[in-house]
């Protein structure tokens, strides 16, 4: 009895012994959504000003090959022109992004984006917000700082607006951190 016992005992230990349980999967994550924040400036081609304010963005990427991933990005973005009149625009935009990883930490990525923005015009012209189709291009920088954590050091997007009568063509620079969620 006592032999068998032991002999249980020991079977079911003997994992524990050979490290068993703390192997790394066989195969690594392909997909990953992150989500952060940022601060912009931008130059917004309405007149000669410029405007600052907050964002956020969520990042869905999946692993093509090694270095290579697709995936999209959504992004809001609150501008301030900092005027006295209540100047200010807001951009909702989504699209495709392509990522290519070098070492571990750095990933440079380029997007095309599309959606909506909001511009309020000076107090003095209108009162009301008008909506207006947007499209962008950029590109950017991720800096790895661990696993969960994303450095955005750089951010640059070029906008184009269907406003009338010729549309605008602003460009926005942000930065900010990200938390891998997935």
């Amino acid at each position: 009895m006592g032999k068998k016992f032991l002999g249980g005992f020991l079977f079911l230990l003997f994992p524990i012994f050979l490290h068993a349980q703390a192997v790394a999967p066989a195969t690594p994550k392909l997909a990953s959504i992150s989500v952060g924040g940022y601060f912009s400036y931008g130059q917004t081609d309405y007149g000669q000003f410029h405007a600052y304010g907050p964002g956020a963005f969520a990042d869905l990427d999946y692993r093509v090959w090694r270095s290579v991933g697709v995936g999209v990005e959504g992004e809001a973005r609150f501008l301030d022109f900092n005027t006295k009149n209540g100047l200010f625009e807001q951009n909702f935009l989504g699209g495709p992004r392509v990522t290519y990883t070098i070492g571990r930490r750095w990933e440079p990525y380029v997007k095309a984006l599309a959606g909506g923005s909001r511009f309020h015009y000076p107090a003095f012209i209108s009162k009301t917000v008008y909506d207006y189709t947007t499209y962008a291009v950029g590109g950017g920088l991720d800096v790895h700082i661990n696993d969960r954590w994303t450095l955005r050091p750089g951010d640059f997007e070029y906008q184009h607006w269907d406003f009338p009568p010729y549309g605008l063509s602003p460009w926005v620079y942000s930065a900010g951190v990200s938390f891998r969620v997935f």
